[in-house]
C-alpha cells in the first residue's frame, strides 16, 4: 500500500502543480480563470489531478487495488449503510460550532450551494478516492488512525498550496497555516466517516457539502480555523468511539 500511496502523491502533485503553476506563471487572477476557456481547462485539469492519479494507481497496482474494477468498486462499496446519518451530523456540527464560535465572516446566498455542489463533487469530492482510499490506509498501516488522518490532511493541504498564490484565490497566503489545520480537521472527520461506513461515496458527499457551503457560510480567515479543526477532531473521536469496532479504534 505504501508504494501505491507514493505513486498517488507523485502523480497528483505533478499534474496539479504543473497546471496551477502555469496559471501562476501567467499571473491569471482567480476570477478571470472562469472567463477564459484555456485557463479554465488548465485549472480543471489541475483539480482533477488526484482523481486521474487514483485511476492510474489502481491500474498500476491491479494485483492489490483491483485495477479499473477496484476503482469502480470503491464508489459502490457500503459496508454500513445506516451510518449515512453521520454525514448530516458531521456537516451540521462542523458549521454549527463555527457559527456558535462566531467564526463566520458573513453569509452568502444559499442558492449558491446548489450551483457549486455539482462542480465541487467533480473537482474536490472525487479526490476522496485517492486521499481516503489510498493515502490514509497506507499511512494507517504504519502509524495508526490519528497520525494517518493528520498526515493525510497535511498532504492534502500541500496539494492546495499553489492555489493560494493565484491572485484573488479564496484563501489568503498569510492564513495558509490556519487553513492547513482546518483541512486536517476535515480529514479526521472524513477518515472517521470512511472507517465507520466503509464508503468512499459517503466521504465524497460530506467533502462536497462542506466545500460547497464555503461560499454560503463564509468563515473568518483567522486562528478560529484551528479551533474549528479541534472541534472536528473531538466530534470525530466521539463518534469513532461509538461506531467503530474495538480493533479498528487504534
Amino acid at each position: 500500500m505504501k508504494k501505491s500511496s507514493n505513486q498517488f502523491l507523485l502523480i497528483s502533485f505533478i499534474i496539479s502543480y504543473t497546471c496551477f503553476g502555469l496559471i501562476i506563471y501567467y499571473k491569471v487572477i482567480f476570477n478571470d480563470i472562469f472567463s477564459n476557456p484555456l485557463y479554465l481547462f488548465i485549472f480543471i485539469l489541475g483539480c482533477l489531478g488526484p482523481l486521474i492519479s487514483a485511476f492510474l494507481v489502481h491500474i498500476l497496482n491491479k494485483e492489490i487495488l483491483g485495477g479499473v474494477k477496484g476503482f469502480i468498486n470503491k464508489l459502490k462499496t457500503i459496508n454500513a449503510p445506516k451510518n449515512i446519518i453521520l454525514i448530516p451530523i458531521f456537516l451540521g456540527a462542523h458549521y454549527g460550532f463555527a457559527i456558535l464560535l462566531k467564526s463566520v465572516y458573513k453569509y452568502g446566498n444559499f442558492t449558491d450551494f446548489f450551483f457549486y455542489l455539482p462542480i465541487i463533487i467533480v473537482i474536490l469530492g472525487s479526490q476522496e478516492i485517492g486521499w481516503r482510499g489510498i493515502v490514509q490506509p497506507a499511512n494507517e498501516e504504519k502509524s495508526g488512525f490519528w497520525k494517518s488522518s493528520i498526515s493525510t490532511g497535511l498532504f492534502w493541504s500541500l496539494w492546495f498550496l499553489p492555489l493560494i498564490y493565484i491572485p484573488k484565490f479564496i484563501v489568503l497566503p498569510q492564513f495558509y497555516a490556519q487553513f492547513s489545520a482546518y483541512l486536517v480537521g476535515i480529514s479526521i472527520l472524513l477518515t472517521t466517516l470512511y472507517k465507520t461506513s466503509g464508503s468512499i461515496m459517503y466521504c465524497m458527499i460530506l467533502s462536497s457539502f462542506i466545500f460547497s457551503l464555503l461560499p454560503v457560510i463564509i468563515l473568518k480567515q483567522s486562528f478560529m480555523l484551528v479551533v474549528i479543526a479541534l472541534v472536528d477532531a473531538i466530534i470525530a473521536n466521539t463518534f469513532r468511539t461509538k461506531f467503530l469496532p474495538e480493533k479498528l479504534k487504534i
